[in-house]
């Protein structure tokens, strides 16, 4: 099977799934973007900030599948999400104004406003990952002659960085624990800063015919294994339910769609959205896909062997925002039944998302999985290559 983007499937022999893979979908335009400075445990800078979620059962608090409460641009009502007028009165009170200037200006101010309420330690080690991401991407782009002509006093900075920043892992472990937890709260105050506006522009403006066709194929995918076995699909890093529309009209029950997404605004622009049907809506759930995120339970309970799996996973322009995307892929495996199907759309491709890595390496610190990397994913069996970045493959599909 081929689709107009470029494809993989894997297929499980033991317990395993399918896996599609594509290119970039609906890649968000970034607020921030990070900018080199040599490195410096004594003052405080931040750009980025959040405060790690406990990991408890507050993920299934954050859950709705039907009328939950509060949310986005308003409280989540059985009339129905709200009109366009009202939409863009939100996004006019929220930030100030609606053009793309007022929103990024207001979008940055209500990420410092996260930041000063985080305890100072939490702010110094923001500052310190955001650094050595810099640095170690700014070492990557060197060749071993170049390295060697650094001053030593710039590698013994790195040096220093890193060792205070993984003192502060140890005294703050309640808190923050590793990289990975930075760069989690980095995303997330990014999101849930413009996630009312990202939901705005996509229900005031129109999609470019390209990019509506990749997302319906995609979605096609996802029913082809969704609706036949009556299964349950999962959306990674959801959103605010953007493909909701699109996997409905490729046969997906709306009730059968799970969304998960690290932000909270995201997720109640979803509810409103789309939770609006007692019974009938999506659910979606607030959370850390990779250590918090467990799937449904069956009625039976919510333990390992009475949880409810997917028949389908897909991840649409989210893929490189995640922390580990290879674990990230492990971990849907785990999610699906046997035969199940992996789908990865980035309509924009490989070329895209290395301009980012290039851009913004804090939060977007690699390319896409290559091929080899996905061939050896266990469990799972590549079907189709993807295309690599800047070939004709990748222009071509």
């Amino acid at each position: 099977m081929r689709l107009f983007f470029v494809f993989l499937l894997l297929s499980t022999f033991v317990g395993g799934s399918s896996f599609l893979l594509g290119h970039n979908t609906l890649l968000p335009t970034r607020i921030w973007t990070a900018r080199r400075s040599r490195f410096n445990t004594d003052c405080v800078n931040f750009s980025l900030g959040a405060k790690k979620k406990k990991k408890s059962s507050s993920a299934a608090s954050s859950s709705s599948s039907g009328s939950g409460s509060g949310g986005g641009f308003g409280a989540v009502k059985e009339k129905g999400p709200p009109t366009k007028k009202q939409i863009l009165k939100r996004v006019e009170q929220t930030y100030g104004g609606t053009t793309p200037q007022q929103i990024a200006r207001a979008t940055q101010e209500r990420i410092q406003t996260r930041i000063r309420q985080l305890p100072a330690p939490i702010q110094m080690a923001l500052q310190l990952y955001q650094q050595i991401q810099q640095w170690d991407a700014h070492l990557s782009k060197l060749s071993l002659l170049q390295q060697a002509q650094l001053d030593p006093s710039e590698l013994e900075g790195a040096k220093r960085a890193r060792n205070e920043l993984n003192r502060m892992y140890q005294e703050n472990k309640d808190i923050i624990a590793s990289d990975q937890d930075l760069h989690n709260l980095l995303q997330k105050f990014t999101w849930d800063a413009s996630a009312d506006a990202k939901t705005a522009r996509s229900m005031t403006g129109d999609m470019n015919a390209e990019t509506t066709q990749r997302i319906e194929r995609a979605c096609q995918a996802v029913a082809e294994a969704v609706v036949e076995q009556e299964g349950l699909c999962l959306d990674v890093g959801c959103g605010f339910g953007v493909l909701v529309p699109f996997l409905v009209k490729a046969g997906v029950p709306a009730v059968n769609i799970h969304g998960v997404d690290l932000s909270e605004e995201m997720i109640k622009n979803a509810k409103e959205q789309h939770g609006v049907s007692k019974g009938k809506s999506p659910t979606f759930t607030s959370c850390d896909f990779l250590n918090e995120y467990n799937g449904p339970s069956s009625i039976n309970g919510d333990n390992e062997s009475s949880r409810q799996l997917f028949r389908a996973a897909i991840f649409c322009s989210c893929l490189h925002d995640l922390p580990d995307p290879m674990a990230a892929l492990t971990k849907a495996t785990s999610l699906l039944e046997v035969g199940g199907k992996i789908v990865i759309v980035h309509a924009q491709g490989a070329s895209h998302v290395l301009k980012q890595v290039h851009s913004n390496p804090v939060l977007v610190q690699r390319g896409l999985p290559t091929t080899e990397e996905l061939a050896n994913l266990p469990n799972l069996r590549l079907l189709e290559e993807p295309a690599v970045a800047a070939t004709k493959k990748e222009s071509k599909e």
